[in-house]
């Protein structure tokens, strides 16, 4: 019998494998609360609509995302730390898919079940849960760690080094996390916002910065959580920032939304807006202060 502790992350398309991700992930019975018949059919739809423009996206960025690779690293930092533990990686939407790693689980004794996103969301937490508790209703979740020391310090640090690398003198703080259908965030009264808005404050006011949080990837007609990130930087960029300085607070590893939507879309767009430094942090992913603070967050489950 075996002690396992389960890294959940979002996952994302692979090429060759584009419309079996985004057939997954938009037929969510929690994305999209409504009959299955009428989810199969709208993951269909835009799996054949979209799936070209995927492509372009994975191409754009080398043809792969690091996440997995990411993922997998980090399990094996925490591995070294957790006697008596072993630590595997799934994904959500994406393979190793989560379904099929706990259907083939044999002989477990503890199963803990560790959700990479550093805050509370449906579209996160709440559709991993649904997973889980159908196949092993007594898993032990670890909580959201948006406010974890060493989840805070990490990014600090990589923040500072990155000001100090690129030598700027005003810098300006723009968080960016996944965005969310406004109606949704009601419905389920989520508390995403105001913990990116708690991990934000805590960051920018240990650095003496002034800061402005935004929301990235919203698509279609649906109303989104706002401010968009391309609002912000254009809303910024008229009142005469010139040295932006965005934070991905909501990712865990690098992915499609941090390595083409940021540093391509959004790059491109300050610069024609005449923001002279347009600098993305890289996320920390494998900063010891993360590891440690996932190592205490695990502990806490145990309790």
């Amino acid at each position: 019998m075996q002690n396992l502790l389960l890294l959940v992350n979002y996952g994302g398309p692979t090429l060759g494998r584009e419309k079996e991700y985004l057939k997954r992930l938009f037929s969510d019975e929690v994305l999209f609360p409504f009959p299955k018949p009428l989810r199969v059919f709208l993951g269909n739809l835009i799996a054949t609509i979209r799936w070209r423009e995927t492509r372009e996206i994975l191409t754009s960025i080398g043809g792969k995302s690091p996440l997995l690779e990411q993922t997998l690293w980090q399990a094996k930092a925490l591995a070294k730390l957790l006697k008596g533990w072993n630590v595997k990686v799934a994904m959500r939407y994406s393979h190793p898919l989560l379904e099929e790693t706990l259907k083939n689980l044999k002989e477990v004794y503890r199963l803990v079940i560790f959700p990479l996103f550093p805050h509370y969301s449906f579209a996160t937490y709440l559709t991993v849960e649904k997973v889980v508790k159908r196949l092993y209703p007594n898993a032990v979740f670890t909580q959201p760690f948006y406010n974890c020391e060493g989840f805070i310090k990490g990014w600090i640090l990589q923040i500072e080094e990155t000001l100090k690398e690129k030598k700027l003198s005003s810098p300006y703080l723009l968080f960016s996390a996944h965005s969310l259908p406004l109606y949704l965030v009601k419905k389920y009264r989520d508390p995403y916002p105001s913990q990116v808005e708690e991990s934000a404050k805590l960051i920018a006011q240990s650095l003496s910065l002034s800061f402005k949080v935004s929301y990235q990837s919203g698509v279609g007609l649906l109303k989104w959580l706002s401010p968009s990130t391309e609002e912000a930087i254009k809303e910024l960029a008229s009142k005469g920032v010139r040295e932006l300085v965005v934070v991905p607070i909501s990712f865990t590893a690098e992915n499609s939304e941090t390595l083409q939507e940021i540093d391509q879309n959004y790059q491109e767009l300050a610069k024609s807006l005449g923001i002279k430094h347009f600098v993305r942090v890289k996320i920390p992913y494998d900063h010891p202060l993360w590891i440690e603070c996932f190592k205490e967050n695990f502990l806490k489950a145990l309790n």
